[in-house]
């Protein structure tokens, strides 16, 4: 089987550098590609964030333990005491290569131009930040985003991802339809909205202002239900229209406040905001439905990847474009460095 190879302009940086070695090189670009939806194929093993749990750093590497030992692991080290990587638990697997807000500024730097040309959806991708989605997104986030498009695509919904423009209020997905509408479910036929553990009660609060002045449904997805609870918690507890142009924005959600938040499943907390649309003397217009990226990623029955998706095969050093309507393509490598752009054509089949 091959290995990740590192673009030549930027493999070429080793020789001008002594800070910087080729192993740690293929070890950024590896992480790289995995937080950009990139697939990694090496035999028959696939790695792809949307439909794996993260696997270990050797795995997506796809080393030896002798060159994970010598090689690889003190180079995961230096990312670890340089505060390039931290370890996150996703998908209740611990995960010690999770990129930081330095990483994905430095791997912007070395492989923006590369990214550009093989990510997909194309509009996805943010040149201005050399990465996929919004500023800065964590691992955690990125996986939940991602988990739900294959979670749509399972159910054959269609999907736009990062719907909307950079810098404006958007969700993260837009689930549509179904193909067949006796599959229809509100919960996937909506705005998706991947919310983060974190202290910036302010984002939550417009977050559910924005859902509140669309039309059609919303769905949040959470790290946890603990997280869930806490935020239904801070939003029924929030005076809303202090922090939206709306005169009376309400938020009175069945049982709210909820005491001992980790005891809630995500069926009951999804029934006390079905029981909150129902009675009259209750409203939640910002939340229709929630879920855990857990809960995404246990409910699909097969491990199918959202498409489009690229995939970047080491077994034959190509990158393959496959489409939702089963059309490929593919650029080498070599066209890659070349500046390639992996992009269907009329004449693809």
């Amino acid at each position: 089987m091959g290995k990740i190879e590192v673009p030549e302009s930027v493999l070429s940086l080793v020789e001008k550098s002594d800070s910087i070695t080729e192993e740690r090189l293929i070890t950024i670009w590896a992480i790289t590609l995995w937080y950009n939806g990139v697939g990694i194929q090496h035999g028959s093993n696939l790695y792809h964030i949307s439909t794996s749990k993260p696997p270990t750093l050797q795995a997506l590497l796809d080393c030896s333990d002798k060159e994970w030992e010598t090689i690889f692991k003190p180079e995961l080290e230096f990312l670890l005491q340089g505060g390039a990587v931290t370890e996150k638990t996703i998908l209740r697997r611990n995960v010690t290569w999770a990129p930081t807000d330095t990483f994905l500024k430095l791997s912007a730097g070395f492989f923006a131009d590369y990214l550009e040309q093989i990510v997909v959806p194309h509009s996805a991708f943010n040149m201005n930040k050399g990465h996929i989605g919004d500023p800065l997104e964590s691992l955690p986030h990125r996986t939940a985003v991602e988990q739900a498009l294959s979670w749509l695509n399972a159910a054959g919904y269609q999907w736009a991802l990062y719907p909307g423009q950079t810098g404006h209020p958007r969700a993260d997905v837009h689930g549509k339809g179904p193909i067949h509408p006796s599959l229809h479910d509100t919960m996937m036929d909506s705005e998706i909205e991947v919310i983060s553990n974190h202290n910036n009660k302010e984002m939550y609060v417009k977050k559910y202002a924005m859902f509140a002045e669309r039309s059609g449904n919303s769905t949040w997805i959470f790290e946890n239900r603990k997280v869930a609870t806490k935020i239904i918690n801070h939003l029924s507890e929030t005076n809303i229209s202090n922090w939206v142009d709306d005169e009376y924005l309400p938020c009175d959600i069945d049982n709210a406040p909820l005491s001992n938040p980790e005891n809630y499943a995500i069926k009951t907390l999804n029934r006390y905001l079905k029981q909150s649309r129902e009675n009259p003397q209750l409203a939640c217009p910002g939340m229709d439905h929630i879920q855990t990226i857990t809960g995404i990623y246990e409910s699909r029955h097969d491990e199918s990847i959202r498409r489009p998706v690229t995939i970047w095969n080491t077994n034959t050093n190509e990158i393959e474009l496959l489409m939702p309507d089963y059309r490929t393509t593919s650029i080498t490598l070599e066209e890659l460095n070349a500046g390639a752009k992996l992009r269907l054509t009329s004449s693809s089949a």
